[in-house]
């Protein structure tokens, strides 16, 4: 026993000697990025090489991370009412080296408010409204639904967490409107309104969201129109594979934005013939075979035409599914590239459903899943062999936009690359000179031919763009920026003067100083 106690007392001795391990701690303070407020109950994240801590802000925004060993880390912040957010730079520590005075500032959640007031300037409870955000996405400006709020007893609705950005509202009346003819339906309805009384998407007034603001008294006013009439849509689906199951054929409002429209039938064999009921105006009609599996999904119809009346003779027909096959070649034949394991993506366009193939060692590939016949576009979701870009698309032997491919039946895709391609490097600095790894920069191609980039930076800085169409390019940083924004040509053009254009040759490297533009000058 007297033997083990020694032992003991000799081990502990021997890691009392030993030296310990260098820790540092990290400290700062969580600040509101408008009013330089601190805030407090903000929880901020520390990531680090294979570790991750969180601590939550006192009441003077303060936070701190101890015994952490030398490296570089990342801090981030988050916090109710405002947008995630990081620290403009990470921080490296050495050893027994303590940082006292890391700083994060969170923008605010911006937020639209507002009541939904009937044609006496009554408040309008139950009515739920919609709120969509201006997009850039296929090349073209798109309205994408975000949340929903309903109004209260007082016609009240809020939309929060909300990014800098272009808004449009629409209310729809959930609660039931009165009708009191039996067996019939109201002469007068309270329809959809868009923000402030417009009938349709076309004419609605968008609201514009800063940076933490609170855009208030955004009134919508409902107003009763004479119910629309709904009349009979009847014709026949033609086209459909033999012994196929039921067909269900649906009518949707033209609009985009539209959802509704009218109602749906089943198509049944042999003759598949279908009666549905739809609204004025214009429609459009889909049918897709039931039950719906991998096979049954590719095969698809639709029509589009005017509703003023009763409708009779529509014929819908159903396109056999796209099989798609291709390969990947090099313009310079003898180039030595390496073509196995590129992944290649085909979104529908406007639904984004997306389908992958993959390239052989010769840059043969198919694609495993039918198609629905329609338009895609084509995304190389993986690096390009080194020193290549995307030269041409060619659909059947003829040339065609990678944003735009247009697949019927049988469809032979050939992917041409040239082995001549660019590179632009550089950093991203503050208006001190201070390098600004916090960042993202954007590259926008001048001939439209190349998709904009966008990249974040490493920690010092730094940025490459490699793969590149020979050709003029501009370059943006940003410290944020919605994917919305940075892609629409109007919203660039106030920022023009703090980009700047690139001209590259080929297999030529170019370089390119940076200065961020920061948050709180985006709107």
């Amino acid at each position: 026993m007297r033997r083990l106690l020694l032992a003991g007392l000799t081990f502990a001795c021997m890691l009392a000697a030993q030296p310990k391990a260098a820790t540092s701690s990290i400290e700062g303070h969580v600040f509101n990025s408008l009013t330089s407020e601190p805030l407090r109950k903000a929880t901020v994240t520390l990531t680090g090489p294979q570790m991750q801590l969180t601590d939550e802000t006192d009441a003077s925004g303060k936070f701190q991370f101890t015994g952490l060993p030398p490296g570089t880390y990342r801090l981030s912040a988050s916090r109710a009412g405002f947008l995630d957010h990081a620290a403009r730079r990470p921080v490296s520590l050495g050893s027994n080296k303590d940082v006292p005075d890391s700083e994060i500032r969170l923008p605010p959640q911006g937020a639209i408010a507002g009541r939904v007031v009937d044609e006496d300037n009554e408040p309008s409870p139950g009515v739920q409204v919609f709120i969509f955000k201006q997009v850039y996405r296929d090349g073209r400006k798109q309205w994408q639904q975000l949340n929903t709020d309903i109004s209260n007893d007082a016609g009240e609705y809020r939309l929060s967490k909300l990014a800098p950005g272009r808004y449009i509202l629409r209310a729809r009346l959930m609660r039931p409107q009165p009708n009191n003819r039996f067996g019939d339906r109201p002469k007068m309805v309270y329809g959809p309104a868009w923000y402030p009384n417009a009938s349709t998407q076309e004419e609605a007034l968008p609201v514009e969201v800063g940076v933490g603001a609170e855009v208030r008294d955004v009134d919508i006013h409902l107003s009763k129109r004479v119910a629309p009439p709904v009349f009979h849509v009847s014709g026949k689906v033609v086209g459909a594979p033999a012994d196929s199951p039921n067909i269900l054929v649906s009518a949707f409002g033209g609009s985009e934005l539209e959802c509704s429209g009218g109602g749906s039938a089943i198509a049944r064999p042999p003759d598949y013939a279908f009666d549905l009921a739809a609204r004025p105006g214009q429609c459009n009609i889909s049918a897709s075979l039931q039950p719906d599996s991998v096979e049954a999904h590719a095969v698809y119809g639709s029509a589009s035409l005017t509703v003023s009346g009763d409708v009779t003779g529509v014929v819908v027909a159903m396109t056999p599914p796209a099989v798609v096959t291709g390969k990947v070649s090099v313009a310079e034949s003898s180039s030595q590239v390496k073509l196995q394991g590129m992944n290649l993506v085909l979104y529908e366009i406007p639904s984004r459903a997306s389908e992958v193939a993959r390239s052989d060692a010769t840059g043969k590939f198919s694609f495993a899943r039918p198609m629905r016949a329609g338009h895609y576009s084509l995304s190389i979701e993986s690096a390009l062999p080194d020193g290549c870009f995307l030269r041409d698309v060619k659909l059947g032997g003829q040339e065609t936009s990678p944003d735009d491919i247009e697949l019927q039946g049988a469809a032979q895709l050939e992917l041409v690359l040239s082995k001549t391609a660019g590179k632009i490097k550089g950093s991203v600095s503050d208006a001190d000179g201070n390098p600004f790894p916090i960042a993202s920069v954007t590259l926008i191609p001048a001939d439209g031919k190349s998709r904009p980039v966008k990249q974040s930076l490493d920690d010092k800085g730094n940025f490459q763009f490699a793969g590149l169409r020979p050709g003029k390019y501009t370059l943006f940083a940003w410290e944020e920026v919605d994917d919305g924004q940075w892609q629409d040509p109007d919203f660039r053009k106030k920022y023009e003067d703090r980009s700047s254009e690139v001209t590259v040759g080929a297999s030529e490297t170019q370089n390119a100083q940076l200065r961020v533009i920061p948050v709180e000058e985006i709107k």
